[in-house]
């Protein structure tokens, strides 16, 4: 089936696919003919289909929607990608240029509509381009030539006009259109049930736990609460010498976190790129200021005097890793529960190891005290951010309290258990002689819990965030 020649665009217009839910009977022809025409397996297909139920017995309904990239006004796909991999062209196409990633994958984190997909081969991310080839040659998208029922086409849409009423961009089964202004077009069927939803929205699904992520951000938030302790000593009057070690020990954890992160890169030899696109993109913010403190950190460890200025650097990037997750197409990352979980990971952590490599003996009975109750308040703040998090999902983000609540509801009070193990020991501690056996013990024995609470807070923090993105099949992977 042909579909009808393309016509030209007018100024501030570009173009745009339309879909209508009525006409569409769920073949999957559009999948197939995307899978052929751009040399894809179907699994990594850039065009899919899911499935919307509505209505109650025995009057329900069933339909499809059929969904591939929306080509959006404001493409976060674009702003967020460090290496500009991404192209937005004249007449409206997001392009992806695979030359120029890296496989960070953080499109697919800021994409509402997880548009952008991972080849595992070829170890980066792809997407639609609305058939590039084909619109340069007048000629419509290979979906659209292959629906049987025209559901899908393609239009000119005037931005201006489509910024100020895109109402018609949303439809059960997608994310709120204004996150990125998509410009698909979706006609709804007029007896279209109020409850229809996705089949596959029950139920919830965990996240992947990207480990190398969990390593990169526990490592370098220690970093910082080691670094902050260093020079509260120094600036309280101890001299450089006795805090050598810890010193020493604040980079070694740093480089420690930048290496880890390269393993979650799927082209880690070309890891640079990622500083390309320091203007909007938070991952090549955090990508800098991590490489800055650990350079000032060195400095610091080998005596400089350096301690304030690591001490910013420091601060400034772990405010950059938290904002980088501040993304709306995962709301329930995007709250200020994530920088102070964030803050509060280096305040419970970094006091209590930089003890651990300190002579305790030497130092002033009050400085333990206030490095022992920086790590109990930051212990004390996860907590509270988890208890929180908990009350706020049951009302807002039902999947990822159901995951809280159900699967991982033993891991949940672990985490909880092991931070009132922490706090019960570091009052032990501090009950304790500052120089003697017993104390030392009981510092160590807190910051391994306080440690491991860490280690299970951060992996459900990535297990349990439930994105938003298009409807998928009710025994679909996606």
């Amino acid at each position: 089936m042909n579909a009808p020649a393309l016509l030209p665009l007018e100024d501030g217009e570009q173009y745009r696919f339309t879909f209508a839910m009525d006409a569409c009977v769920g073949c999957h022809s559009c999948e197939v003919a995307c899978a052929e025409q751009n040399d894809r397996p179907v699994a990594q297909a850039w065009r899919r289909v899911g499935e919307l139920e509505g209505g109650a017995y025995p009057h329900t309904r069933r339909f499809s929607l059929s969904i591939a990239c929306n080509h959006c006004v404001e493409p976060t796909c674009l702003t967020g990608c460090p290496t500009k991999a991404y192209e937005k062209l004249a007449n409206g196409i997001v392009v992806h240029h695979e030359d120029d990633c890296i496989g960070c994958q953080y499109c697919i984190w800021n994409c509402p509509y997880e548009v952008p997909v991972f080849n595992p081969v070829r170890k980066v991310v792809s997407k639609c381009d609305l058939c590039r080839p084909r619109i340069d040659a007048g000629q419509a998208p290979a979906c659209v030539n292959a629906c049987p029922t025209r559901a899908i086409g393609i239009e000119a849409v005037d931005v201006a006009a489509w910024r100020a009423d895109h109402a018609e961009a949303d439809a059960p089964g997608l994310p709120p259109s204004h996150i990125t202004l998509s410009t698909t077009r979706i006609l709804l069927p007029p007896d279209l049930p109020d409850d229809t939803s996705p089949a596959n929205e029950r139920p919830v699904q965990p996240e992947q736990p990207h480990t190398p992520l969990i390593v990169l951000t526990l490592l370098t938030q220690l970093s910082l609460g080691m670094v902050a302790a260093t020079v509260m000593l120094e600036l309280g009057g101890m001299g450089r010498a006795p805090l050598g070690g810890a010193r020493t020990a604040a980079f070694v954890a740093g480089l420690l976190a930048l290496g880890s992160s390269l393993f979650h890169l799927g082209r880690p030899a070309r890891a640079l790129k990622a500083l390309r696109n320091l203007r909007t993109s938070w991952l090549s913010r955090e990508v800098a200021l991590f490489g800055l403190f650990s350079g000032l950190s060195f400095a610091y460890a080998a005596g400089a005097p350096l301690g304030v200025a690591a001490l910013a650097a420091g601060v400034a990037g772990v405010y950059a890793s938290a904002k980088l997750y501040l993304v709306p197409a995962r709301p329930v990352w995007d709250s200020a529960r994530t920088p102070v979980a964030f803050f509060a990971t280096a305040a419970a952590t970094g006091p209590l190891a930089a003890l651990l490599c300190l002579d305790r003996a030497r130092l002033d009975p009050a400085w333990v005290v206030a490095l022992a109750g920086l790590a109990a308040a930051g212990t004390l703040a996860q907590v509270a951010v988890h208890a929180q998090l908990v009350a706020v999902a049951r009302r807002r983000h039902r999947g990822t309290y159901d995951l809280l609540t159900g699967r991982f509801q033993d891991m949940l009070g672990i985490r909880l258990g092991l931070a009132a193990v922490a706090l019960g020991l570091l009052g032990f501690a501090l009950a304790a002689p500052i120089g003697g056996a017993d104390a030392g013990g009981r510092f160590a024995a807190a910051a391994v819990f306080a440690g491991g609470g860490e280690v299970i807070g951060r992996y459900l923090f990535y297990v349990t965030v439930v994105p938003y993105r298009i409807a998928g099949n009710f025994f679909g992977a996606r």
